[in-house]
């Protein structure tokens, strides 16, 4: 069931079915909540499912020139308040996991457990940071076409471009829909969120991270020194898979998942 709730500065779209202990999904830069959809019909028949738009992505507006991981973590504290959902286990994609390590420093105790599907609890690098500028430069030169182009390929592992070639496509158009304001917010958000592995480090509840042994975007060195740092969560390597796992290896990350829930 798709519906809406209306917050102070953003109108939230989320969609929820299934029964059962509940699973919040939260998706990626340039995303919405439509990249769960086949998750979703694996994980419903005994789970209650919530995937939502995170402000500034899909139909959830926004229009703060910085969109903090706080804040998108309160907009989904607020759709679980609505919906009555007082705990849940939480899996965040890529900037979805950044809210999600927001939302555990926040709301620990809403959370029966915690995945990082392709992110990490790090803070941007200088040059990430400075890439994030470049990207907001684009947008305001009316050049988010490049951001497009530029950006979804790179999410794939080089060798499954033309595999998914349908899906990179898919994608893209998403990201064409993204509004310009909120790809200036959000982008302004990655960059000034701070180093979270405390969270890890200090949860109470199980962690698990889900890595693909090809992404462009998080190296297997960073993988490895995170395995290093953080030896209780439960980590998962996807051997066939750049940054976007659960269409690389559907049937594998589905698996995954469902092993870390059980």
């Amino acid at each position: 069931m798709e519906s809406y709730i209306k917050t102070p500065q953003s109108t939230i779209r989320y969609r929820i079915s299934g029964s059962g202990p509940a699973i919040v999904l939260l998706h990626g830069y340039l995303e919405d909540l439509t990249i769960w959809d086949e998750l979703t019909v694996e994980l419903e028949n005994d789970h209650t499912v919530l995937s939502i738009d995170l402000p500034g992505h899909g139909k959830s507006d926004c229009n703060m020139d910085t969109i903090s991981m706080d804040f998108m973590a309160d907009a989904v504290r607020a759709v679980m308040h609505y919906e009555q959902i007082d705990k849940t286990f939480l899996l965040g994609h890529s900037m979805g996991g950044y809210v999600s390590l927001a939302f555990s420093e926040r709301y620990p105790n809403t959370l029966t457990g915690l995945c990082l599907l392709h992110s990490t609890p790090n803070a941007d690098t200088e040059e990430k940071r400075a890439a994030r500028m470049a990207d907001i430069q684009l947008v305001k030169e009316g050049k988010k076409e490049q951001i497009v182009q530029s950006s979804i390929p790179r999410l794939f592992a080089n060798q499954n471009l033309e595999k998914f070639s349908g899906e990179i496509e898919h994608i893209k158009t998403i990201a064409r829909s993204t509004s310009d304001s909120g790809i200036i917010g959000v982008l302004n958000g990655m960059a000034q969120r701070p180093d979270r592995n405390q969270v890890l480090a200090q949860a109470k509840y199980p962690v698990n991270m889900i890595f693909g042994k090809f992404d462009n975007l998080i190296p297997m060195e960073v993988v490895q020194l995170l395995q290093e740092r953080h030896k209780k969560a439960r980590t998962v390597i996807l051997n066939n898979s750049g940054h976007m796992g659960f269409i690389e290896e559907p049937d594998n990350t589905a698996k995954a998942i469902r092993s870390i829930l059980s």
